[in-house]
């Protein structure tokens, strides 16, 4: 079975996402979503960067990994970068 989306109710009488593992385990809980059509929402734009969205890594430079391997490819990891005004 594939991962999968579980809506839940938070405790601030609105809603978060579970992003579950195939096998039920949690892999990542949202942010808070004030109305079930705003969660809903939320899964789309998580589809949507999941699928093409880079992998920015934020972490401290002496620990951060330059190439992530999955299933046999290898791609390089964005280096994530300070926005100015």
């Amino acid at each position: 079975m594939s991962g999968y989306f579980k809506l839940v109710d938070a405790h601030d009488h609105g809603y978060r996402l579970k992003m579950m593992s195939g096998d039920g385990e949690l892999v990542a809980v949202s942010a808070y979503f004030p109305t079930k059509q705003a969660a809903v929402e939320g899964i789309d734009a998580i589809r949507e960067i999941a699928g093409t969205g880079p992998v920015m890594d934020g972490t401290r430079k002496e620990r951060a990994t330059p190439v992530i391997q999955k299933a046999g490819s290898t791609k390089t990891v964005a280096q994530k970068t300070k926005l100015t005004a």
